[in-house]
This record gives structure tokens, sequence and C-alpha cells, in this order.
């Protein structure tokens, strides 16, 4: 459905003018160009492809979806720099109809974009379309991680408890019920339209973010795209977690480079990890094993369980005993098993099988171009 909706705008617009031939009719008449003018003509299907949802489960019987928030639900975003934040730039969400969090932007007439963010928890494992109606408090900004391409830049949400700036080091950053921080990568910033108002704050009113590496990220918008938000795992450096379904065999990822991005499907992560269920936070790592000595292998580090969906026993699993080793353990290297042996899983990124795994040398790349794993 959503190339449907892609091949559609994309018919739909070719007959218009390029945005830059667009903007410099405009200036020859006088006319200021106008950010969000195919937003105005195609309002339904942009809505629908610009709209970042994550973590939404189904929206309940008789519940009506969060379309335009009130204009009193806005808030102007004078600043998106940790360093530079003001009391005014504290906002609280607003009640969303499914769980999930929505980021919702329109364009403000000086350059700032006015920014309202829709929120509703959560629905318990008895019943997934129950949700709470609590509201969260505090800063959108835009995250440089350390030892990380410009291209791993993202917008996150800090809760903190208060509107005073200087309690922004003392909160934390929104976490999904995956464990992990909510976010929205740069390529999404620079592809969508109906992000527009934050591309141009970031490059030409703070100047956060370089043109040219905009430029980069609107390049690698049609691999985010394509990807799923909420289920796939984007990373750019060793030792950054990811959340590991047991019960599922493929696992997507991102894999964010200095002036690339690739996606890298593992298969056979959970396929010989049996007897399991649920989900933990791993991260990679370079291996150290002495078999692996002189090669960039890559391994699999176990280092929680989410709260929410512990690792237990498969109750469906009827097969023979499983060796214990084969259990996923808080900080210990995934184990499969292999020719009826449990082994440590590993990937030899210099290897050409499985291709779909190849972009996992960009983990390597990054560590030698940006810093080691250490600093993170």
């Amino acid at each position: 459905m959503f190339g449907h909706l892609a091949s559609v705008c994309r018919r739909a617009l070719s007959p218009w003018p390029s945005a830059t031939r667009r903007s410099e009719l405009q200036k020859r008449i006088g006319r200021t160009p106008d950010i969000n003018v195919a937003s105005r003509r195609l309002p339904g299907l942009l809505r629908t492809i610009a709209t970042f949802r994550t973590e939404a489960d189904s929206t309940p019987p008789g519940a009506r979806n969060v379309g335009r928030p009130p204009s009193g639900s806005y808030t102007v975003i004078r600043t998106l720099d940790p360093r530079k934040l003001t009391p005014e730039d504290h906002l609280t969400t607003i009640p969303l109809a499914r769980s999930g969090v929505l980021l919702c932007v329109s364009p403000h007439y000086d350059g700032h974009p006015r920014v309202a963010l829709a929120y509703s928890e959560p629905g318990s494992q008895q019943d997934p379309r129950a949700s709470s109606r609590s509201t969260l408090s505090g800063f959108l900004y835009y995250h440089q991680p350390a030892c990380a391409p410009p291209l791993a830049g993202e917008l996150r949400f800090r809760l903190t408890a208060s509107n005073d700036p200087a309690s922004f080091p003392f909160g934390n950053d929104f976490v999904t019920k995956r464990g992990l921080p909510w976010f929205v990568p740069l390529p999404g910033i620079a592809g969508s339209q109906k992000l527009a108002p934050i591309r141009h704050f970031l490059t030409s009113v703070e100047q956060t973010v370089p043109a040219q590496v905009m430029d980069l990220a609107q390049d690698h918008y049609l691999l985010f795209r394509t990807g799923d938000l909420a289920g796939t795992r984007y990373l750019h450096s060793f030792g950054q977690p990811f959340d590991l379904c047991f019960d599922k065999t493929n696992v997507s990822f991102v894999l964010v480079g200095k002036e690339r991005s690739a996606r890298a499907v593992v298969t056979d992560f959970t396929r010989f990890v049996i007897g399991v269920a649920r989900t933990a936070l791993c991260c990679f790592e370079p291996s150290t094993l002495p078999e692996h000595s002189g090669k960039r292998v890559v391994v699999v580090r176990v280092l929680r369980s989410l709260e929410r969906d512990p690792l237990r026993p498969n109750p469906s699993y009827a097969g023979p005993p499983i060796p214990p080793e084969l259990y996923p353990q808080e900080g210990r290297h995934l184990t499969v098993l292999r020719h009826r042996k449990p082994r440590i899983w590993a990937r030899d990124v210099d290897e050409h099988w499985p291709k779909r795994a190849r972009p996992l040398v960009t983990l390597f790349e990054n560590a030698v171009e940006y810093g080691s794993p250490q600093c993170l």
C-alpha cells in the first residue's frame, strides 16, 4: 500500500516544475517560495506518507484517528540544540486515539517549525486496545551520536521534570515499548515533505546540519521509507543496543555509514535458538575469540531482557531437552545450535555468503573512521 501511495504521488507531482525551478519562478514574480505547497494540493496522500508513528497498535473500535491537532496544541520551536533551549521550547503531548507517538509539524512565519506531539501509552498485555491518556512533557531536540557519521543524526524527545532547560541533563529520552529511544532518523527528516519545516530549520536557521549532509540524507530517504520504522534497527556503531525477538527468524537492519546506508537482513539469529520466547536487547561487538584472530568477525552480546516481555521457555516447544548454554543469558554472547552443537553466533563480514549480511562491515568502517567502540 505504501509503495502504491508513493507511486500515485510521483504521478501526480510529475507535471509540476521541480522545487528549484518553482522557487526561481516565484522569485521572479515576487512571491515567497512555499515549502508546503505540495501538502496543500495533496493533503491526504502526503499526510499518509509522511506520518511518523511508532509502536502503533490497531485502532480500537469506535476510536477516531488524530487528524490535524488543534492550533493551540502546537509549540513554536526556537531551537533543537540542547545547549540553547528556553522554557518556551518545552512541550506537552496531546492525546492520541491509538497507542504510540505521532509527530505533527507545520511551518511558522519566521522559519521556526510549529510542533505537536501526540502520544498514548501502549495497552496492557491483557487488553492491547486499552491505553492510558497520560501525557509526557519535555524537549524535542536533535541528537548527533558520538563516534558516529553525520548521517546518524536524529530527533529525540527528552522527558524532563519541568520546563527549566537546566533540567535537560537530568532527564531521560522517551523510550518506546521496544526498550529503545523514540527517534526520527535524519533521512526521514530530509526526505519527508511533511517535515520540511524541520529540515529548513536545521540547515538554514540553526545550521546544525550542513546542507551537503542533508542532501546526502535525502538520497537515502527511499531506503528509510521502504523500511519499517517500528521494525527496522538503525545502527552505526558497535555496542549500540537493538531489540531481538526470538519468535522471529528474519531481523532487518539499516547500517549507517559515512556516505552511504545499506540494508542488512540476518536470517539465522534465532533459527537455531530453540525453546526460547520473547525479546532481549542485544548489541553487535567485534569478536575477540582466538579462532577469529586477524579477521573482521561480528558477534552478538545479550544485554538484558525487557521487563514487559522477558525471556522465558517457549511453552509450544515439545522437542528434546535443550542444553542450558542455548538459553540467552544477560552479559553473554548469543549462542545458537549448529551441527547439533551449541556455538557462539558469529559472522565474518568479509565472506561473500550470505550477501544480505555483508553491510555489517559498516560497523568496522565506522569504528576506524570515528573511534573505537569504547567511546560509545
